[in-house]
């Protein structure tokens, strides 16, 4: 019965999908759900209170679950790899909950979910602040990796051709994190920055 009940609630999630692509989320119904998956309505309500219930569960099914069990096997790269390369084989998707706005919005799940990825693994490896840097609150850490990885994702998915892979947008990802603006700026540029800094 349990097993039945898995593959009803994965049936609804599928059909929510195919919905979300060929229609948009604000344009599909509970019954358009419903009947797409060939059951009733008060089935759906087994299930799901509401269709952001649907898309939450399914950002935790398809993608997070996956990634939080390699993050609790210390693979935070294979994570890392793992969340870019799910997001990436269901861009049609993902591009249109992006559009979804408001108090409810994917963007906000998607944010609240790697916010806990990386408060799990900052729990189990503290982080390393060299002395003579800045005094950072691990909290502000913690929400400045969550903002700018969401906004990697969004951009990826929403502005780049098809032709960037999972993998290679985790590379450019990786790359833009370990290197700052005045690290990669041609040196006489920065020259010209820092004396024109000086000169105020």
């Amino acid at each position: 019965m349990e097993r039945r009940s898995e593959k009803t609630k994965a049936l609804l999630g599928e059909e929510f999908k195919e919905l979300v692509v060929e229609k948009s989320f604000e344009k599909i119904t509970i019954k358009m759900i419903t009947d797409a998956a060939g059951v009733i309505r008060p089935t759906f309500y087994n299930y799901f209170q509401d269709k952001y219930e649907v898309m939450e569960w399914l950002l935790w099914e398809d993608v997070f679950q996956s990634v939080t069990e390699l993050i609790s096997m210390d693979m935070a790269l294979e994570a890392m790899k793992m969340l870019f390369r799910k997001m990436g084989a269901d861009k049609a998707y993902y591009r249109k909950v992006f559009e979804v706005e408001g108090q409810n919005s994917f963007e906000e799940m998607l944010y609240q979910r790697i916010y806990d990825v990386a408060r799990k693994l900052i729990e189990k490896h503290p982080l390393k602040v060299e002395e003579d840097a800045p005094i950072i609150s691990e909290e502000i850490f913690l929400r400045f990796q969550s903002i700018t990885l969401v906004n990697g994702i969004k951009y990826w998915l929403l502005y780049e051709t098809d032709e960037i892979s999972a993998d290679t947008a985790l590379k450019f990802y990786e790359f833009l994190m370990s290197h700052s603006l005045l690290e990669i700026i041609d040196d006489d540029i920065l020259g010209r920055v820092i004396n024109w800094d000086h000169n105020f």
